[in-house]
């Protein structure tokens, strides 16, 4: 196994759910101006965030379950639709000084943009709404960066991402666009819902523009099925068996 074996795990509002973090865009600022929609997100999310009922323990979880279950030839990248920053807060609790070993980046890829604020937002991807046509994705550095390294892999973990919305279909079907010449066409996906019929349809929107890509179907939250040991992980080889 070459050392640059890498799960890519691709966040969708699943993982924001399993903490608790239920917030969606209210139905009536559907109608504002785009601006004006960005702007009260972007003041609603952090407080929605810093609400007592969310909980990332379960990103705490996650986070020492691959550091200390990961076989030495994997890697794991972080790409995610949320515009909250749990996750990359969680890394960051970490207080790493360097990448380590079972990690590619301990940078997390938010391709639809964030509601973070760093000193430099110049290289982040541009917010995206849901309602948005596949147009309003713009190029940028960070989501090029995301695109061009999940090309040369071959194992994916969806959790709680449906493809539905035209922005995010747009992400399987620029993959799907070189799936006959690079590695991703050849693909494993392992996709988590814990809704029967979501969970198909994301499964076949996912066969239907990598059709060589094998698809594994698991019927599950992402707190459940961390709690059970990932098996499907185990049987690829990128974890270690729990004891």
């Amino acid at each position: 196994m070459a050392q640059s074996a890498c799960v890519n795990w691709l966040f969708g509002r699943g993982l924001s759910i399993s903490c608790n973090l239920t917030w969606a865009v209210p139905g009536d600022w559907r109608t504002l101006r785009r601006e004006d929609q960005i702007g009260r997100i972007e003041k609603a999310l952090p407080k929605e965030m810093a609400a007592a009922h969310v909980d990332t323990s379960v990103i705490r979880r996650f986070l020492d379950t691959i550091s200390s279950r990961t076989n030495s030839a994997w890697r794991h990248r972080f790409v995610t639709t949320n515009w909250d920053y749990l996750l990359q807060r969680e890394v960051l609790r970490l207080g790493l000084t360097e990448v380590p070993s079972w990690m590619d980046n301990s940078h997390v890829f938010h391709i639809n943009g964030t509601v973070e604020v760093l000193k430099d937002n110049s290289q982040r991807s541009a917010f995206v709404l849901e309602d948005d046509p596949s147009s309003a994705r713009v190029s940028t550095t960070e989501a090029n960066v995301a695109w061009n390294k999940m090309l040369w892999d071959r194992l994916f973990v969806v959790i709680g991402m449906s493809f539905e919305c035209e922005v995010d279909k747009f992400l399987l079907t620029a993959l799907s666009r070189v799936e006959d010449e690079m590695p991703i066409g050849e693909s494993t996906w392992i996709v988590l819902n814990p809704a029967q019929r979501a969970l198909g349809a994301t499964c076949e929107r996912v066969q239907r523009k990598l059709p060589r890509a094998k698809v594994v179907r698991v019927l599950s939250t992402f707190a459940a099925w961390l709690e059970s040991g990932m098996r499907e992980l185990d049987g690829a080889g990128v974890l270690k068996t729990k004891g």
